[in-house]
């Protein structure tokens, strides 16, 4: 048993509910401020304080003195980075993102899945079926070559029938480059046991998919696979850009 002091505990994260709802973005909107906005707010912060009493004296006790006015500096605009992929250079857009480049560009070094496994409960085969096509039709792009995989269907959902399994399927072929493995929620436990078993025990790169993830229109499942092949050719030694480093 884990006894935790409540006042010594703090919440982390938000629940799958709240994950799911419009909480993310209210988060993110609140957390993605521009500089304007954040001097804006905080010198408001400095006004209320200043303006109560009972917050001052506070300050006042503790020896303490909040100035209204916010220091200013003189900022620099660094120049954007070039990105280089394995034929053509760019340079990201305002937003300093280059997903659209890197999914439709072949990436500097691409590993071919030649010998993988694929592991997920059995109703959930639809659904692998879909994300297997989709990596197929993808990965072309980016250079990465996605083969037949060796399929582990499950009868449950249960931590052991997935430990149970991969074990099996790892130990039936010589050399596996990868496990991928389609859990149907957001479970901590059992992407423990696969990371604890793939990570320490019969070491093996893996890439864990929540299936929520791939639910929805055929736009929103893309993107999320061309991410997916992102990661797993980075898992697989592949490199997907660079930058130009001067000495």
């Amino acid at each position: 048993m884990v006894v935790l002091v409540p006042e010594l505990s703090f919440l982390t994260g938000l629940s799958d509910l709240q994950k799911n709802s419009r909480t993310v973005k209210e988060v993110m909107w609140e957390m993605m401020q521009s500089p304007r906005k954040h001097y804006m707010r905080l010198t408001s912060l400095l006004q209320q304080i200043r303006d109560s009493p009972e917050a001052s004296q506070e300050l006042e006790r503790w020896g303490l003195h909040l100035d209204t006015n916010i220091c200013r500096t003189q900022g620099h605009i660094l120049p954007l980075e070039r990105i280089n992929l394995r034929h053509r250079s760019f340079f990201p857009e305002e937003d300093l993102s280059w997903h659209r480049e890197v999914t439709k560009e072949v990436s500097i070094s691409a590993i071919s899945m030649n010998s993988w496994l694929l592991v997920y409960p059995k109703r959930l085969q639809q659904l692998a079926k879909d994300l297997l096509a989709a990596m197929r039709s993808t990965c072309g792009a980016m250079g990465m070559q996605v083969g037949q995989p060796t399929v582990q269907e499950l009868r449950d959902e249960r931590i052991e029938s997935y430990v149970k399994s991969i074990r099996s399927g790892l130990g039936s072929q010589e050399k596996v480059q990868l496990l991928v493995c389609i859990t149907p929620r957001n479970r901590d436990d059992v992407y423990g046991a696969i990371k604890k078993l793939c990570c320490v025990q019969d070491p093996v790169p893996s890439q864990v998919i929540n299936a929520q993830s791939l639910m929805g229109h055929p736009g929103k499942i893309r993107s999320v696979v061309q991410k997916i092949l992102l990661q797993i050719n980075c898992k697989l030694g592949g490199q997907l850009w660079g930058v130009d480093i001067p000495l």
